[in-house]
């Protein structure tokens, strides 16, 4: 504290000096010329000599004070000063206005400014959206001066320590007073007005520079500071995100979610803004990218609001390891729907030559399977790029089960599995159909990072979506195109696993095909494959002596359909009371769910289909 003191006695002296000087100077000038209305100023020499008497009459300088010059010393004296009286932004031409009496004095300051920079004794942060013409010193005029390393290890370890966080509430609650501080003030310090500035580079002001110094300071765990670097974020998207949290929370009174009023808050000018928009909330905005916020286009223009992964990591909260709320949240948050698959190996009834191409995928997905991979690229003759992940197309007619084998899949690899309907991704807005293929890979890459393994991916009814593109002009045309390649771009770098599955593989663009690395087909089931799909579907112990599975495989159903009519008829013992399953009420439902398909395809829905006659 010795130099807190000493620097406090040098301006209280000076102070008191300059008052004294000028008024013993405006009594003799009274004297000389009564009637003068001469302004009394001091000379240049008065002031040197003040400032010198000033600096020699305080006693216990500090050792690390002593080489520096007089003038230098008083210009570090009423910038700490500045600081004690909680003044949040200090510019150099505050300081100047304290120092300065006779006009050519201002250079001998202003050097001393860049004195104590270049020691380390303060920093100096360029005001954004302003631009400087002048070169220093001058340029200081306008700078805002921060007290810097030297001056805190001088002052003492203690006096640093008070400045730190001691919780991640704390560092939020300064975050939320320096956001209301640019609410409530209508002046440019606050916005960017330099069309060229960097906006991913520019800082407010120095306020925001001592939030930062004490998140240095700090030595407690503080997630809302973290964010900043973690996702690489620049200071106006930080607080853009900060003041989501605290608009939710009743901590701000701004509408930080219209997109138009963040901008206007942030930047002034036509030019300014839009460019201030499009780097928060455009496509390349890491809160977008990383989903730390969530876009919706309203009745009123478009709006923004705080995902739960950005609420998580601004307040710290762990991720809850309950599956339903995961679920829940991936939902919410993204285009998935998620689920954690249980399938049994005897489940699935698929042809040899597909069950072999399923399991050396799984083999090929193990720790044991990408190591032994890895050996076979290392001796291929040419290099090996990408794609480094695994993509499967499951074709063929309905209820062959390419669900189910995706389903499986997962189950084998202890993955979860990620679900998206075409439907979800489709929109009839101009451009959100192809920014929700974007959001597909991002929120795919997002979440493998967040769970540390790659979840199986599992587009339904792909063609809707991969279909062959048209060399028409129209909008539509030109949608589809937008989105098919933008899928063939992101199949390009896709490292995970992805299963897309068709009933029409016709209808796919030839361009995809090369995508994939396994094309299987799942026929419809040949009358050995209906009896085993059969048996693995019935409750065997509660079957009556009746049922003859053969009779049933001769049906021709797929494994879809068997499913469907083992399950209505399990409702219907279970309405009628009996526990026994017996052969009339399941050739009833067969054939109603035969007649069905059969209706709706025609002739070609007598796949497999042989007469049954039943006495």
């Amino acid at each position: 504290m010795q130099m807190a003191q000493y620097l406090m006695c040098v301006t209280t002296r000076h102070e008191q000096a300059k008052d004294t000087h000028e008024e013993e100077l405006k009594e003799y000038w009274l004297k000389q010329k009564k009637h003068s209305r001469h302004k009394f100023t001091m000379t240049y020499d008065d002031e040197v000599e003040l400032l010198k008497g000033v600096i020699g009459s305080v006693r216990g300088k500090p050792e690390c004070l002593k080489k520096l010059s007089t003038s230098t010393i008083t210009t570090l004296a009423y910038i700490f000063m500045g600081k004690v009286a909680n003044d949040p932004v200090i510019e150099g031409f505050e300081v100047i206005e304290k120092l300065v009496i006779d006009p050519e004095r201002t250079t001998t300051y202003l050097k001393s400014i860049g004195e104590l920079e270049k020691l380390g004794w303060i920093r100096l942060i360029d005001t954004p959206g302003r631009s400087f013409t002048d070169e220093p010193p001058f340029s200081y005029l306008q700078t805002c001066i921060e007290l810097g390393d030297t001056f805190h290890k001088e002052i003492g370890e203690s006096q640093n320590v008070s400045r730190a966080f001691t919780s991640n509430d704390t560092c939020l609650d300064a975050l939320f007073t320096y956001l209301q501080a640019i609410i409530n003030d209508d002046s440019e310090l606050y916005r960017v007005t330099n069309t060229e500035a960097d906006l991913s580079s520019v800082e407010p002001h120095g306020w925001f520079r001592r939030i930062t110094q004490r998140v240095q300071a700090s030595t407690c765990k503080l997630p809302a500071a973290e964010a900043h670097k973690k996702y690489s974020l620049s200071i106006y998207q930080y607080l853009s995100l900060v003041g989501l949290l605290g608009m939710r929370d009743g901590d701000v009174s701004f509408d930080f979610s219209d997109t138009s009023e963040v901008t206007s808050l942030f930047a002034q000018g036509r030019v300014c803004r839009q460019r201030m928009k499009d780097h928060l909330f455009g496509q390349k905005s890491p809160l977008i990218r990383h989903r730390l916020l969530e876009g919706t286009r309203g009745e009123f223009g478009e709006t923004v609001r705080l995902s739960q992964l950005g609420a998580r990591v601004l307040l710290g909260k762990s991720q809850c390891k309950n599956s339903d709320d995961l679920k829940q949240r991936v939902k919410k948050n993204t285009l998935f729907d998620l689920e954690e698959p249980k399938v049994k190996k005897e489940s699935v009834q698929l042809p040899a030559q597909v069950t072999e191409a399923i399991q050396s995928l799984i083999f090929s997905e193990s720790r044991q399977g990408k190591k032994v991979r890895e050996g076979w690229h290392l001796s291929l003759p040419a290099a090996w790029g990408s794609p480094t992940g695994s993509t499967v197309l499951l074709y063929g007619p309905p209820g062959t089960g390419k669900t189910l084998t995706a389903q499986y899949l997962a189950s084998e690899l202890k993955l979860p599995l990620l679900k998206i309907d075409a439907s979800r991704v489709l929109s009839c807005w101009v451009g959100e159909s192809e920014q929700n293929v974007r959001r597909i890979f991002d929120d795919y890459s997002m979440l493998q990072k967040e769970l540390g393994k790659s979840p199986v991916l599992l587009l339904n009814e792909a063609d809707q979506l991969l279909g062959s593109r048209d060399a028409g002009t129209n909008s539509v045309d030109r949608m589809n195109n937008n989105m098919q390649n933008l899928f063939l771009e992101g199949l390009e770098r896709f490292s995970g696993i992805l299963v897309g599955t068709t009933n029409r593989r016709d209808l796919l663009d030839e361009a995809f095909s090369r995508r994939f690395t396994y094309k299987l087909e799942l026929p419809a089931p040949d009358k050995n494959l209906r009896i085993e799909l059969w048996k693995s579907h019935l409750p065997m112990k509660r079957l009556s002596d009746d049922v003859d599975i053969g009779i049933l495989a001769d049906l021709g159903l797929s494994g879809g359909e068997i499913r469907l009519v083992i399950e209505r008829a399990v409702r219907v013992l279970a309405y009628r009371g009996l526990t026994t399953l017996d052969s009339k009420i399941l050739l009833d439902i067969a054939r109603e769910e035969l007649t069905s398909r059969m209706k709706r395809n025609g002739s070609a829905g007598r796949i497999g289909f042989a007469a049954v006659h039943t006495s």
